[in-house]
């Protein structure tokens, strides 16, 4: 379970490695989800798990489809904008506090204490995390394009959540990644493709990070750790991710974390401990 949360958070400092070779942020998602799209084709096989979907699944499939094309757009062509660590910080964060925020008023549920103070712990990591202090940064291009993106990460985690009620959370995954390879596909005849044949061995050495490693491989790890550990304690490692952002970002990239996304980073780890894994002990 470490080491899977650790390549979800090396996908930033990979994605920016693919990013700075200059190929169009297009024709790099529809290789990425190409790739990931056939490698889920053999765990299926294996596993006997159908391609079929029931019909109370297929409109949450498709809408799972849908908010992660947009999301793997962005997460690739804001990186042109600023650092990778503190990208994968706000949008690893800030995803699972939008989720609850749009769950609960799906719902229409009574929060809890502590789901109200993770909720106040999640905005104030929010302001640390888009640097309120500096105006001019707070509605930057970087900051509105992953935030933008942790809400497209959310509305794909209740999506996926109606989705996988009635289906096999795998069959979800290959569809979720089979929806934005179709529409990246056009990409690769309309776009200029000559960078793509220029490009060094970092990048197809980040290409299978982001694919293999990180999504086919980490993603099949964490639902089995999932079913062994159960929820809570196996979601806990889900806040391992924003911190491997950060370190590998430093390591590779030479990124030094800047004190506002520690800060914003630490105080959103806390939220989300609150709103989703904390269990007050009763009292005898």
């Amino acid at each position: 379970m470490f080491v899977s949360m650790m390549l979800w958070g090396l996908t930033w400092t990979a994605s920016k490695i693919m990013i700075e070779q200059q190929v169009d942020p297009f024709i790099i998602a529809c290789i990425k989800c190409g790739i990931v799209t056939l490698s889920f084709l053999p765990l299926m096989f294996s596993l006997k798990i159908p391609f079929w979907l029931p019909k109370n699944a297929i409109l949450p499939t498709i809408l799972v489809g849908v908010f992660n094309t947009i999301y793997n757009y962005l997460l690739l062509v804001g990186l042109r904008y600023g650092d990778a660590g503190s990208a994968g910080v706000i949008a690893e964060v800030l995803s699972p506090i939008f989720a609850t925020i749009i769950w609960t008023m799906i719902k229409k549920n009574t929060l809890l204490r502590k789901e109200k103070i993770g909720l106040l712990l999640g905005m104030v990591s929010g302001a640390f995390l888009v640097d309120i202090s500096r105006p001019s940064a707070l509605f930057s291009l970087f900051n509105l394009i992953y935030v933008f993106a942790a809400l497209m990460w959310a509305s794909l985690t209740i999506s996926s959540r109606y989705a996988t009620e009635s289906s096999n959370p795998i069959a979800i995954n290959f569809y979720s990644t089979l929806v934005p390879f179709v529409v990246f596909l056009p990409s690769l005849f309309l776009q200029d493709t000559q960078p793509l044949f220029e490009v060094g061995w970092s990048f197809w050495l980040s290409m299978l990070s982001v694919t293999i490693l990180s999504t086919t491989f980490a993603t099949t790890i964490f639902y089995k750790g999932i079913k062994v550990l159960g929820v809570t304690q196996g979601g806990v490692f889900v806040l391992l991710v924003p911190i491997g952002a950060l370190l590998f970002a430093w390591i590779i990239l030479g990124e030094v974390p800047k004190l506002h996304t520690i800060l914003g980073g630490l105080i959103a780890i806390g939220a989300i401990y609150l709103i989703n894994f904390y269990r007050p002990r009763s009292r005898c």
